[in-house]
């Protein structure tokens, strides 16, 4: 027995030792590179440009969708290599849908500094910052595809694309300086109504949409509503067609009456929409509702 206890003895002292022994310095990986940055230390007019953004609002500039494109080498045909790495706009949103797109770039710096002087002029004044985008792709023009797949089937294909204004992604906002130069306001109104639409869940609008939640998508005939203005009194809702002369009421889906208050609240003045609808209790306060939503975002209505 006490020869047992001297080898656990002798076991834990030797233990002791290994476990005491300097242990090699960790070395630290190298740090990754940003490939939304322009790259460290070049002098470019373009590189210096994309710097001089960051600085001043904090967000990533891009020309281009090809974040990373560099030499790795060739193959064992002497083929050159690359290490590519695209922006991907679809970047991590979960859907069943596959879309990819095409660009056209802006050729050249002159091109590049006009299209950031007409951004700062006519997007970045309407948006609050915490809205900026992780990165702005400011090309000419794009478009989007949409793979298709019929059902039943086990394969599909690219539809002919469609050109795009304006995309919002995870890390990026791609913008079309064509058409952002052809109608600035309205351009721009677009992107404020695809922030605020984002912006707005359902938990946010459960109040707005109370009064009328039954009648949304329904149909009613024979009057059930004496008039026109009795419907829009009792649910508050704006977005209906209405035939007075076969008693024929259609009510549109929530996300159209929104529209229509959003509309009132982004491209009307208060004192002539309450002038419209005076009387018009629900109405007057579903205006209130989104416009104070939209306040308490962090949305510019002036």
């Amino acid at each position: 027995m006490k020869n047992i206890q001297i080898y656990v003895l002798y076991g834990l002292i030797l233990l002791g030792c290994f476990s005491c022994k300097k242990e090699d310095d960790i070395k630290p990986n190298a740090p990754l590179l940003n490939p939304f940055a322009p790259a460290e230390g070049a002098n470019d007019p373009t590189s210096k440009l994309r710097q001089q953004f960051y600085n001043e609002t904090g967000c990533y500039l891009l020309f281009t969708d090809t974040l990373k494109n560099e030499y790795a080498g060739t193959d064992v045909y002497g083929n050159s290599l690359y290490n590519t790495e695209l922006l991907d706009l679809t970047y991590g949103i979960n859907s069943s849908v596959r879309r990819k797109f095409a660009f056209t770039n802006l050729t050249g710096y002159e091109e590049q500094k006009a299209a950031v002087e007409l951004l700062k002029e006519q997007v970045l004044p309407a948006l609050d910052k915490k809205f900026y985008p992780y990165s702005f792709l400011l090309i000419d023009k794009f478009k989007a595809y949409t793979w298709w797949v019929e059902e039943g089937a086990t394969d599909g294909s690219w539809d002919s694309g469609s050109e795009q204004d304006f995309y919002i992604g995870v890390r990026a906002m791609a913008i079309s300086i064509s058409m952002l130069q052809e109608n600035k306001e309205e351009f721009v109104q677009k992107i404020i109504k695809k922030l605020i639409t984002d912006y707005l869940t359902s938990d946010k609008l459960r109040e707005f949409y109370a009064p009328g939640k039954n009648y949304y998508g329904q149909y009613f005939m024979d009057g059930e509503f004496e008039s026109e203005e009795e419907f829009v009194m009792t649910t508050g809702i704006l977005a209906y067609y209405y035939d007075e002369y076969d008693y024929y009421l259609e009510v549109y889906g929530m996300q159209s009456d929104l529209d229509k208050y959003l509309t009132a609240v982004l491209e009307r003045s208060e004192e002539e929409f309450e002038t419209e609808y005076d009387g018009y209790d629900l109405v007057i306060k579903k205006y209130n509702i989104l416009k104070q939503l939209l306040i308490d975002g962090g949305f510019n209505l002036n």
